[in-house]
């Protein structure tokens, strides 16, 4: 007897196995005789076996014929074992045949104890010595790996050296001599070499090839190589072959990466060079239907791709292809299609989704067809959908979301939570329906500890809140059977569950919100975003009594720029009467830093606007004052210019228009405008001395000469000797000026030098 552990690296030889399994081959001449009905009298059967007995012999696809299949081995009711027996002996059902040889190998039998395995070992071994088709005698092949080489030894031997039977019959059997992992079975394949038959020599050379054994050139060699073999003993030959068989799988799955890598690649570049979506999603459509599971993931990630990056794309030619791959063999496949199709609910996929809900097995791919059914749902109950839902659907996804959201799977329950509050903003539903799944929520909520789990109450209330908002239909209704929930939550110690709390709460009664968020005081949440929340909407609703809170988030980190937005929308509601002091106060915010020049110049500007709006000239005209000066430190010369021009013409007194004029000329010059500087010098001059320091043009030039901003006051006389006067008289008094004022600059520029020298 072998060791234990001779019989795990068979064990193991077996799983590392690689079968060559097809489809069903054409019917033989056998097939098509008439036989008679199987003996298993069906009276006897209970009802399971007759169910199961009826799905091996006819079911629609091999999963299904399998697990009947596997049933029926395992079955202790009378009749069961005569089933498969008999659909072994029985040619003229292909499928039938090749699934029991299937539940019938090691791999799927595994540790599960089998009763008189025995019954077996006739009729696999007739399929292998008799079958032409190599995808049935293959599979059977495989199946008498539940029965040591021993005993099969001597049919197969026999059988490889019947000349009298076809090639294909002894190729199989060659097949099956490779797959045992038996020393005398390589022996056999040794001896095949010398066959007069050249297909059984290749396939035999191949076997012994493909098992990593060496083959040798000549029968001496040959003799020597098995020679060597049969000297080691059991348990190192099995071990040395199970080294090979992985390393061979190991080189295997590396060629097959590589050229999947090649082909997806290629796949890439063609459909990146595509000239338009158009074209793109047709040639997806094409690579959606390849019988490779990699080009079908590949051609639904590239969809994926284009449906995040576009979104409008007229994708209907693809509903057909696309309800038919949710129920996909491959997992990878099914998963894919699941999250397209959540990004395409305005495809009719709804009943393929729903089918499919019920019978997958794979708890991930559930969940999300689910979410994909909730999305289907949802468009195309909408009045634009240009389909509708049919109730029972809509009826049951509701039923499936319930399931999901009292699940203990967070995210079983973020999935329910989701696809109910997607179908309960749209109409169609009972009140009573609607009433239901609202509480069913609100209950799955309170069931939650307030202690823990701060994420799934944060999303449960999420989709609360929406259904409270203007898009839902049942808005009123979710309002006030949540409205409490939410209330409570503002005072939650969990950042996420408050900041829920806010959108809820602001979604059922905005006029009250902001005074109850205030009396909270949300304003100084250490959750930014509910600060931010919060600042976002005093600009929608807020009034006056909102603007000492906001000004009190000006000089914040983040929160100073939404402030003032909210604070100029509020002043842009409320009328001057109700401002107040606030432009005293805006002053002095502006002066402590808090308020910056440019915003000041906007609120300046809305205030202009009011008074303007409000038939206040006197208040406009000083508002435009503050305004050109702003304008004019901002270095904004031109607004400035703007704003002075106005002001001079609404100068009363000479003193005003004076100092007007001189502002003006500093902001021609500040400009480069020389010739409006000229113009402006020329109307300004008269007979007046220009020494008089109280001269417009005289205190203006000064001014601009002293100016800090004034990079190069040197430039800036030279840019004056270029300015001429038209009249002969404000000429002479012109030059007269600037000689003065360059003397000026030029003793002070010689006592600068002299300063910095003795330094």
């Amino acid at each position: 007897m072998m060791a234990p552990r001779s019989h795990i690296l068979v064990a193991l030889l077996i799983v590392c196995g690689l079968p060559v399994v097809s489809r069903r081959a054409p019917e033989t001449a056998l097939e098509a005789q008439e036989l008679p009905a199987l003996t298993a009298p069906e009276t006897e059967m209970d009802a399971q076996l007759r169910v199961n007995r009826t799905t091996l012999l006819e079911g629609k696809t091999d999963k299904s014929r399998m697990d009947a299949a596997g049933l029926l081995l395992f079955s202790d009711a009378p009749g069961a074992r005569e089933t498969l027996l008999e659909v072994l002996r029985r040619p003229d059902n292909p499928p039938a045949r090749a699934a029991v040889c299937d539940v019938l190998n090691p791999v799927r039998v595994g540790q599960r104890p089998l009763k008189n395995r025995e019954d077996f070992l006739r009729p696999l071994l007739s399929i292998l010595l008799s079958e032409e088709d190599p995808a049935i005698a293959r599979r059977a092949a495989d199946a008498t790996l539940i029965f040591g080489y021993s005993q099969v030894q001597p049919d197969l031997e026999k059988a490889v050296m019947d000349s009298s039977l076809s090639v294909n019959v002894r190729l199989n059997v060659v097949y099956a001599l490779r797959r045992h992992p038996d020393k005398q079975a390589v022996a056999m394949l040794f001896q095949l070499q010398e066959s007069p038959d050249a297909p059984v020599v290749e396939a035999a050379r191949n076997s012994l090839i493909a098992m990593g054994i060496p083959v040798g050139q000549d029968p001496a060699a040959r003799r020597q190589i098995l020679a060597d073999l049969q000297e080691r003993g059991v348990e190192a030959f099995l071990r040395d072959r199970l080294f090979r068989q992985e390393t061979m799988a190991r080189e295997l799955e590396a060629d097959r990466e590589a050229w999947q890598k090649r082909v997806l690649t290629a796949l890439s570049g063609w459909h990146d060079a595509l000239p338009s979506d158009a074209a793109k999603i047709s040639f997806l459509a094409q690579q959606l239907t390849s019988s490779e599971v990699p080009v079908r993931s590949w051609a639904l990630d590239k969809l994926l791709e284009l449906r995040s990056a576009k979104g409008a794309l007229k994708l209907s030619d693809l509903e057909s292809t696309l309800s038919k791959l949710i129920a996909d063999p491959s997992r990878q496949v099914r998963l894919r299609t699941a999250r397209v199709l959540a990004l395409m609910g305005e495809l009719d996929t709804s009943k393929a989704l729903l089918d499919q809900l019920r019978v997958e097995p794979d708890e991930q791919i559930k969940r999300e067809i689910l979410m994909a059914l909730g999305e289907s749902c949802y468009a195309g109950s909408m009045a634009t959908a240009g389909r509708r839902v049919p109730d029972e659907i809509r009826k049951e996804t509701l039923e499936w979301a319930e399931r999901y959201l009292n699940d203990p799977d967070p995210e079983k329950t973020r999935s329910g939570a989701g696809v109910l509050g997607r179908l309960l903003e749209q109409n169609g539903f009972k009140p009573d329906d609607v009433e239901r799944y609202l509480k069913a929520l609100s209950a799955r909520y309170t069931q939650l500890d307030p202690s823990a789990d701060p994420a799934r109450r944060a999303y449960l209330l999420g989709a609360m809140a929406g259904l409270c908002a203007g898009r839902s239909a049942c808005r009123e209704q979710a309002g006030t059977l949540y409205r409490g929930l939410f209330e409570q939550a503002l005072t939650d110690k969990a950042d996420n569950v408050r900041q829920a709390a806010v959108d809820g709460y602001i979604n059922v009664d905005r006029p009250a919100a902001l005074r109850k968020l205030r009396e909270n005081n949300m304003a100084a949440d250490p959750n930014p975003i509910i600060r931010q929340r919060l600042l976002d909407f005093a600009g929608e609703f807020g009034g006056p009594p909102d603007l000492d809170w906001l000004v009190e988030r000006m000089g914040v980190a983040g929160e100073s720029e939404p402030a003032w937005r909210a604070m100029l929308r509020v002043f842009g509601r409320s009328t001057l009467a109700l401002w107040g002091d606030w432009p005293a106060r805006i002053k002095a915010q502006t002066a402590a830093g808090r308020v910056t020049a440019e915003q000041r110049i906007a609120f300046l500007a809305l205030m202009e606007q009011k008074a303007q709006g409000e038939n206040r000239p006197d208040l406009a005209k000083e508002v435009q004052t503050d305004l050109a000066q702003l304008y004019f430190a901002g270095n904004n010369f031109k607004q400035a210019a703007e704003y002075l021009k106005i002001a001079l013409a609404a100068a009363a007194t000479e003193e005003q228009r004076q100092r007007v004029q001189s502002q003006l000329l500093r902001v021609h010059l500040g400009a480069g405008s020389l010739d409006l500087a000229a113009e402006m010098i020329d109307k300004c001059l008269s007979a007046k001395e220009l020494n008089e320091t109280e001269n417009c043009v005289v205190k203006g030039i000064e001014e601009s000469l002293n100016d800090p901003r004034t990079a190069d006051p040197g430039a800036l006389l030279a840019a004056l000797q270029q300015i001429k006067l038209r009249d002969a008289e404000a000429a002479q008094r012109w030059q007269v000026l600037l000689n003065r004022l360059t003397d000026r600059f030029a003793k002070a520029r010689k006592s600068e030098d002299n300063g910095q020298a003795n330094n």
